[in-house]
């Protein structure tokens, strides 16, 4: 305390000295260090503040992406849950259901052929069965397509080979082979 006392009364005996002119010129150097160091205090908190904004809206876009992603792990989860309860659903009878839904379409199925014995790959059962269409227009055949993936079970249309008839080109005869799956034992 006694040395700023001592500092103070040095200061103002040298200001003493001074004439008027060089009082208010030492009096604009003192305003304008004191306005540069508030200057340069001001600057630093701003750019501080800035930094700590620009850390909180990255951290808030992290927190964002990280909530979308357990959205969607959820949803798959959920997914998941649905597609392994219709695999361990009562086995789908393919050649009764696919039979059951080409009758209820109007569809004649009458060649149906089993492809194999029934395989596992990869934990699943998987049975196929050939399925050949004569004669059908492209609506019905999506109907029908469409008829035999909505079962309880899992049903999948593995593939199609759609071929045009010369002899009525609205018409096309069409192989599919269709396959259900169930969880291994």
């Amino acid at each position: 305390m006694d040395r700023l006392r001592k500092l103070r009364a040095d200061v103002e005996a040298w200001l003493a000295k001074l004439s008027p002119r060089e009082r208010v010129l030492v009096s604009i150097a003192a305003a304008g260090v004191l306005l540069m160091t508030f200057w340069l205090v001001a600057r630093g908190v701003n750019a501080g503040i800035a930094g700590r904004e620009a850390r909180i809206e990255e951290k808030t876009k992290v927190l964002a992406q990280i909530g979308k992603l357990g959205d969607g792990y959820r949803r798959r989860q959920a997914e998941r849950a649905t597609l392994e309860a219709r695999l361990r659903a009562q086995p789908v009878q393919l050649m009764s259901h696919i039979s059951q839904a080409g009758q209820q379409l109007g569809v004649e199925v009458n060649d149906l052929r089993p492809t194999g014995v029934p395989a596992d790959v990869g934990g699943l059962r998987e049975e196929s069965v050939e399925v050949n269409l004569a004669r059908i227009d492209l609506p019905r055949l999506a109907r029908l397509l469409q008829s035999l993936e909505r079962s309880s079970g899992v049903v999948k249309v593995r593939r199609i080979r759609i071929s045009t008839r010369s002899d009525d080109p609205a018409l096309v005869d069409a192989t599919l082979v269709v396959a259900t799956y169930q969880l291994g034992t």
